[in-house]
């Protein structure tokens, strides 16, 4: 989970700065993507839906599905999401072992 990091740790970690095509960096096709994907998380298709993904695999299907442009920034897209998701509390259902925080796969 990544939310015990600074700015900076994240930064770093994730290569935010790296540059992969005409302009654009890793945090560029993180802040296009990271709004659609929140939604989907937290409420998957409707609000009393579990979160759409369950695993590190489809994650980085629909990501590949839905970057523009290029598939370069695909490692360290999936790494920043994977790294937010799992272990994320989810309010409205609860896993099969009776928890109610993703653990993704």
């Amino acid at each position: 989970m990544i939310t015990n990091l600074t700015y900076e740790q994240i930064r770093d970690k994730y290569q935010f700065d790296k540059h992969i095509w005409e302009g654009w960096h890793v945090r560029d096709f993180i802040d296009e993507l990271e709004p659609q994907l929140d939604n989907l998380m937290e409420y998957g298709y409707d609000q009393y839906s579990e979160p759409l993904f369950k695993t590190k695999e489809e994650i980085k299907n629909w990501i590949k599905s839905n970057l523009r442009y290029t598939l370069k920034a695909l490692r360290e897209v999936t790494k920043y999401f994977v790294d937010k998701y799992d272990r994320m509390p989810v309010a409205s259902w609860s896993t099969p072992d009776g928890s109610s925080v993703l653990k993704l796969k």
